[in-house]
């Protein structure tokens, strides 16, 4: 074979990492490194000479790592063989995603639920060296789509834990994290940098885009049932038990032949009517009892009772239960 007395760049710009294909090599060369690439030299798997940018003569000297490694002698076209990877330090941008779904439990339910997360991230390569033996490892992983699937894991194993950090400290719920894609994207790029560090990588920026999940789910159905009728409280106030009432006694009348026969269909029409009579009497009497509506609304211990029924049904927690009760008893 031909020895190679010029060796340069010939791949993609956009490839972060290519190897000069021949490993038969002359000391009477030049090597040729183009802005924004560092040229590394191989043998026998050691990281041996670097070259940054410019026009390098591969003569002894020149390559001190190498000729002590080989024993170059002095002067004419010496040949040696010794692998030549060329390393793109120009930011490179890939996309990231779960392939399955992270279990994560809701801080503020207390239920279990799946997510699937995407986004994407820039990096440059900062120290050439320990990216290529950490990561190219040899020559194994030289194609953008190796080095990407060796990267995304590392992304994968920490995004539980920088989202339930967000998650805890904006006092939210899972459900609700896609309001905070800039703060998530930011202790991201905080949780994983140290992470590509290691690699010599510098993770320059990191997006999370958003955040998925699985609407079919029961434990998902069950938050946001919670959240409705959370909201339906707050709305409604001391109303939200009859309409709770009047729904119950709908519900029963739209089960006809359900089970009940002609009876139970005939008991769940005239539920649902008393249901809807005592709605309507509700609003048409709220303006001659607004005044004992509101004492009974403020007697402390009917507020504690009702949120004691809440309580019961799992539409508060105990915590959201105490911290109420306090201020009730602390404004008597």
């Amino acid at each position: 074979m031909a020895l190679i007395d010029r060796i340069k760049f010939e791949g993609n710009p956009s490839e972060i990492v290519w190897k000069y294909p021949s490993d038969e090599i002359s000391t009477a060369g030049q090597l040729v490194v183009d802005e924004n690439l560092e040229a590394i030299f191989f043998k026998e798997g050691k990281a041996l000479d670097t070259f940054g940018p410019g026009t390098h003569t591969l003569k002894t000297g020149n390559i001190p790592i190498l000729e002590a490694l080989v024993n170059l002698p002095f002067g004419g076209k010496t040949p040696f063989t010794a692998e030549v990877y060329f390393v793109n330090k120009a930011i490179m941008a890939l996309k990231w995603g779960t392939t399955t779904p992270i279990p994560l439990e809701d801080p503020k339910y207390k239920i279990v639920l799946n997510i699937r997360a995407f986004g994407d991230y820039k990096f440059r390569i900062k120290d050439s060296r320990s990216f290529l033996l950490n990561v190219v490892k040899g020559g194994n992983r030289t194609t953008n789509e190796a080095i990407d699937e060796f990267l995304k894991p590392n992304i994968v194993r920490g995004i539980g834990d920088f989202i339930s950090e967000v998650i805890l400290n904006n006092n939210t719920s899972v459900v609700e994290i896609n309001k905070y894609r800039d703060e998530s994207s930011t202790a991201g790029r905080v949780k994983l940098a140290p992470e590509f560090e290691k690699y010599g990588i510098d993770l320059t920026e990191f997006n999370v885009s958003s955040v998925n999940f699985d609407q079919n789910d029961p434990n998902y159905q069950r938050i946001q049932k919670i959240i409705t009728d959370k909201f339906e409280i707050d709305m409604l106030g001391d109303k939200y038990q009859q309409k709770k009432m009047f729904d119950i006694g709908q519900a029963a009348a739209e089960n006809e032949g359900q089970g009940g026969g002609a009876m139970g269909a005939g008991m769940g029409m005239g539920m649902g009517m008393n249901m809807g009579q005592m709605m309507g009497n509700m609003m048409n009497q709220g303006g001659q009892n607004q005044a004992g509506g509101a004492q009974a609304a403020n007697d402390p211990a009917a507020r504690i009772a009702k949120l004691k029924g809440l309580l019961d049904q799992g539409l508060i927690s105990a915590e959201e239960f105490e911290t109420k009760k306090k201020e009730i008893l602390s404004s008597i």
